[in-house]
């Protein structure tokens, strides 16, 4: 009773700050949709008055509203779900800034909000929410909103079924709900939406988040080329125009950036009996994501907790429904929508399943040039977290519940190295590094004489033709955590594979080269930071 009182009062407190001296905009949200470094959509309800005008600006004027330098009025007006939402629509906006704002209408002015734009430095480190399914449980869901306030990420990336019959007290209170999310000095938290089966119609968050993609489908760009991220559309066709869309951005935009990561709402392979597989996404999209080196994905929907290994669509020896694992260039998900919803039981792992539970969760995703991190993080009892430091947004705050199953609590996908260019054979030299690889280009030369020492005195494998594949053994003594390095003679790191919590034993890993143009390389084995082994590479 004592949670459910704070958390009215919390309710009732924002929108009595909003009303306060007559202000009458309520449910404030903030979208991010193309270039999140420089446009922004800030929606409110307009409850009464008129006139209604955002005033915003770089500088902090609390609720004095003739100090705001700059104003606009709103872009577009719709009734709908029982609601006056208003948008504006905002451009030309600086990177990593927060901008002030607050509403002005005849009756008076809202309480300040701000909200904080995308840094466009891919030097830039990210912090984003990722999840979905909130339509049931309302304790569930204010405590999942009350951790968006606490951790102060970039963004939350949310997959759908906001609410479960689309009606408008249920969106109205969704809302109410999502107000917990804005943290106690007034920071609003920008969410990237996806339609769920739950939103009967795309028009659902055309008219809540004044979505400009009329089919639901669309990329968002943070950190400049840092970072693209895919929206996706599960309820309407996955091919044909969407499937064309989707590797027409991939080949043009995705390809610049560092990290191709996405969302939609229907898992492809559920971790629940209880909902069906989703074949035509398998055959659509899968491929894609192999083909364009789609690090991540998130799906929803199924109401359970899943994590897999790097997978790609094979049907081969060793797949289990239609994937198989690939440490080198497969793409994971992770899922499957807890926010709120009714839990299912996670009876349905694969083979290359990494970990499955059920409980209400989000994950916590951080992201920079070197590698991504993804975090479970079980969301009930959010009033016994602390506020996460906003000097340091990438520490948890004290009394954060990090899920750790058996394989641990940080998946780590490492960046991947692309084509080089072509090198002089004989510079081979006894220096080395260990930092992670940009996917734009190798990793600079730094390091210690042992690991790469005298390459000639390393057996020589040379990679299948066909296949393009290095068969590296190597054996384990003990439980360890295995890093793979390929080196080319500049003495750049090209290629890592990471390979967490090995149990002792001899292992042939096929190492793939394809990405790799003819040469001489070394591979480096180490387990638990020792190294194992070496090898010289020779690819024709």
């Amino acid at each position: 009773m004592l949670r459910k009182n704070f958390i009215i009062f919390k309710i009732l407190s924002f929108s009595l700050l909003a009303f306060t001296a007559f202000g009458r905009a309520d449910k404030i949200r903030v979208v991010w949709q193309g270039n999140a470094s420089a446009s922004a959509t800030i929606g409110w309800n307009q409850v009464s008055g008129s006139d209604p005008v955002l005033l915003f600006d770089v500088n902090d004027h609390g609720r004095t509203a003739e100090a705001y330098g700059l104003s606009k009025r709103p872009d577009r007006i719709q009734l709908a779900e029982e609601m006056n939402n208003h948008f504006v629509r905002l451009e030309n906006l600086q990177p990593n800034t927060s901008y002030y704002f607050l509403i002005k209408d005849s009756e008076g002015t809202s309480q300040r909000y701000f909200f904080t734009t995308a840094p466009n430095n891919p030097d830039r480190r990210l912090s984003i929410i990722a999840g979905g399914d909130s339509r049931n449980h309302r304790d569930a869901r204010q405590d999942a909103n009350i951790l968006v306030a606490k951790l102060r990420a970039h963004c939350v990336m949310f997959g759908g079924d906001f609410t479960e019959n689309d009606y408008p007290n249920e969106w109205k209170d969704w809302l109410d709900d999502w107000q917990l999310s804005i943290a106690e000095d007034g920071r609003v938290t920008p969410i990237i939406v996806t339609r769920g089966n739950h939103e009967y119609s795309n028009k659902s968050l055309i008219d809540i988040f004044d979505m400009e993609a009329i089919g639901g489908y669309y990329a968002t760009s943070l950190g400049g080329d840092l970072l693209r991220i895919y929206t996706l559309n599960t309820l309407i066709p996955v091919g044909g125009d969407q499937r064309d869309w989707l590797e027409s951005d991939l080949r043009n935009q995705g390809s610049k950036c560092h990290w191709r990561i996405g969302q939609y709402h229907h898992p492809m392979r559920p971790h629940t009996q209880r909902k069906p597989e989703k074949n035509d996404q398998v055959t659509n999209w899968a491929p894609l994501f192999l083909k364009y080196n789609v690090e991540l994905m998130v799906e929803c929907d199924a109401h359970v907790v899943k994590s897999t290994y790097p997978i790609r669509a094979d049907n081969g020896p060793g797949s289990d429904e239609g994937f198989i694992r690939d440490d080198v260039n497969g793409t994971v998900y992770i899922g499957e929508g807890c926010w709120g919803a009714p839990l299912r039981s996670n009876d349905d792992d694969k083979t290359w399943t990494r970990a499955s539970g059920s409980f209400n969760q989000f994950n916590w995703i951080f992201i920079d040039k070197e590698k991504i991190e993804v975090r479970t993080i079980q969301t009930d009892g959010a009033g016994r977290v602390a506020n996460i430091d906003p000097k340091n947004i990438f520490k948890a705050p004290v009394g954060l519940r990090i899920w750790s199953p058996p394989t641990g609590d940080v998946i780590s996908i490492a960046a991947k190295a692309l084509a080089i260019p072509a090198f002089d054979e004989g510079m081979i030299a006894a220096r080395g590094g260990e930092q992670s690889v940009s996917p734009k280009q190798p990793t600079s030369a730094i390091g210690a004489d042992d690991e790469t020492g005298n390459w000639d005195a390393c057996p020589l494998i040379v990679a299948d033709a066909n296949t393009g594949e290095a068969q590296i053994k190597y054996n384990l003594e003990e439980p360890s955590n295995v890093v793979i390095r390929i080196i080319n003679p500049k003495l750049q790191e090209v290629t890592r594979l990471e390979l967490n919590n090995q149990s002792p034993k001899e292992y042939l890993k096929a190492l793939k080269m394809t990405h790799l143009p003819p040469g001489k390389y070394l591979a480096i084995v180490k387990g638990d930071r020792k190294v194992l082994r070496r090898f010289r590479l020779v690819k024709k």
